[in-house]
Formats: structure tokens, sequence, C-alpha cells
């Protein structure tokens, strides 16, 4: 017999699962029966889908800012929903822009049943278990009486200064365009590179956030001998070294990228536009800034800047021709086929590790 069921999504707008599928493996490791919906999921579809299952516990999952919201939406509807509101299943969040303090001043007030913040997998099981336990409404009690802590604080938070826009575009970032003279690009418009050797790009992964991703902290390679998680840091990174091996091997993956220049002029003080060709007669897109208004002091005598990105690119009417380089990368492609094969064979570890 199983702990519980528990229903876990990566919710809409999101696309990051990683994390997702670790907590995942981690609580059914524990016995726990889970339903992995996926990435993207709708709300609709978590709590219809939550309810055929006869789920004891949601769970939602996202990477990115947007998804915040989003969560805040879920447990909205939970609210507004009979079956959730007088059950009262407990709500889980968790992912890397989620936060306790988020959770319960953002997240919490919209729902009267149990929302609590997981800050890793390693937490998920015993986060899980004591909502499920015969001591759940002491825990229960517990939280809830940290989350008004946590909004009290929150509440009587000294807010930061701002200083109105007018005032941080006059105190941008000074540059002496008249001692600059922009390098011209070799090229203007995109260029695709398709099928990088991996083998020559395996040189340069970066094995930290790898590390991260299994919860295990530290940086690299000292992690390897670290007293605490050096044996484990030890065993998934063989696994990871013979998993690159493997798909570097059988060509699993593709690796592409793109590069662009275009000429580009800084207007309206926070903008910029990136123009067509050499002639600047045709914008191609107008690129809107956001500068900094937090009050800015004064250090050695000197302003600190309320910077723009925009700061950084020559004014139209300084009569500088300048230009701006963008460039996105994947060495993800065809991933998902191969991700396939590893969870139709039941296979979710090596379908994380790649």
């Amino acid at each position: 017999r199983t702990k519980g069921k528990i229903i876990i999504a990566t919710v809409k707008g999101d696309v990051h699962d990683i994390g997702k599928n670790i907590v995942t493996v981690v609580l059914q490791c524990n016995n726990f029966e889970v339903v992995n919906m996926g990435v993207m999921v709708p709300c609709h579809e978590i709590l219809a889908r939550a309810k055929v299952e006869g789920a004891d516990i949601v769970g939602l999952s996202g990477l990115i800012t947007p998804s915040l919201e989003e969560m805040q939406y879920v447990a909205g509807e939970m609210q507004r929903d009979d079956h959730f509101r007088i059950k009262k299943i407990p709500l889980m969040i968790g992912g890397a822009t989620t936060s306790r303090v988020h959770t319960a001043v953002k997240i919490a007030p919209h729902y009267e049943g149990p929302v609590v913040y997981v800050p890793d997998a390693s937490r998920s099981v015993s986060v899980a278990q004591s909502l499920l336990s015969d001591q759940a409404a002491k825990y229960i009690e517990e939280i809830n009486a940290d989350y008004d802590k946590v909004r009290h604080q929150h509440a009587n938070k000294k807010q930061t200064p701002m200083w109105p826009l007018a005032k941080a575009r006059a105190n941008k970032t000074p540059v002496d365009w008249s001692a600059y003279t922009p390098p011209v690009p070799k090229f203007i418009g995109r260029r695709v590179f398709k099928n990088f050797d991996l083998t020559e790009l395996a040189r340069y992964i970066d094995w930290g956030p790898f590390f991260q991703t299994w919860d295990l902290a530290g940086p690299f390679p000292a992690i390897l001998k670290d007293e605490v998680v050096g044996t484990e840091a030890v065993r998934v990174y063989a696994d990871g070294q013979r998993m690159l091996k493997r798909l570097i091997e059988g060509r699993w993956l593709s690796a592409s990228g793109i590069v662009g220049f275009w000429p580009a002029n800084t207007v309206n003080d926070d903008d910029i536009e990136l123009y067509t060709d050499e002639t600047r007669s045709e914008v191609a897109l107008t690129w809107y800034g956001m500068r900094q208004q937090t009050e800015k002091q004064m250090i050695d005598g000197v302003m600190r800047p309320s910077r723009c990105l925009a700061d950084f690119v020559a004014p139209k009417d300084s009569g500088l021709k300048d230009y701006v380089g963008m460039f996105a990368v994947t060495a993800g492609l065809g991933v998902e086929k191969k991700e396939k094969y590893f969870i139709d064979d039941l296979d979710d570890y090596s379908a994380i590790m790649l």
C-alpha cells in the first residue's frame, strides 16, 4: 500500500522539468504514487486530473518568474472548487524561482487549504509524509503560524526608496561618446552554425549546475572530495560521464548556435533601435529597456549611476554608428526522442541524467 497519491506538474508557460522529475523519482522511491503530468500544464488539466486520480496532494513546479503568477492562479482555482476547498487538499510549491516568503505572501492567501513551500527534492518526502500523517494538523498549524509571521514581517518591511523616471534618466551611466569609435562587425544579419562537434564542446562543460540539479552543493572538482556529499558526488559524476560518452558516440544530440549583428543606436534614453542594414533607414526592432529607479547613493564622492542597457549603445543623436550583437545556443536538439526511450523503458534515472 502506497503512502499516498501525488499529482505533480510544471505549470502553464514553463517548460522546465528536470527538478520536477527528480522530485517524482525521490517520492516514488519512498513509496508514494506519483502522477507526473509533464510541463506546460494548464490549471484546469491539473485540477481535473487530481480529481480523477483522487490525489492526496497537488504539487506545482516552476523555474521562471511568470510561473509564480500561474501558481497563484492555481491556488485561487483550488479555493473556488469545492472538491479542494472542502477536503483541504494540500498544495506543494517548488522550483528555482519559488521561495518561502513568496509562498507565504503571494500564494497561500489564495487558498485556505495547506500550502507548503518545498525548498528542494530531498525535502519533498518529509513534507509529503507530514501532510498525510496522523500529526498533519499540528504540522499544518506550525506552517500556518510560520507563514503568518513571514507575512507580518513582509508587511512591515521598509520599502526601497524609488526615484522618478526623469531623475533616474538624468543619472544614467556617464559615457564619453566623443572619445569612442564603435567597432564594425564583419557581417550584418544572422549566421547559423549547425552540428558542432560534441566532443569539443564537452571540454567546456561547467559541472557546477549539474551537481546543483542533484541537490549536491559545492564547487567542482572540490565537491568530489567533500566530507558530506563527496561519495554521492563521485557516483553521480561517474554516471554523468558515462551518459555523456554514450550520447556523443551514439550521436543522440546535436548542438547548434546562431549569432547576429545589427546596426543600432539608443533612442528615447532607454530604448535601442536595431536597423535592417547600414543605411539605418528601416527599424527592424526596438528593444525597450528598463532603467534602474531605486535610490542611488554617493560612494567616495561619486554618485552610483541608474543603469539601463541602452546606456552602453551610442545615442542616435551622437552621430555614431553603433552595433549590437546577439547569440543563442543549444546542445539539446534530439533529446526528446531519447528521453522518451528511457521513460518507456521505466528508466527515469537515465532520462533525468540525459
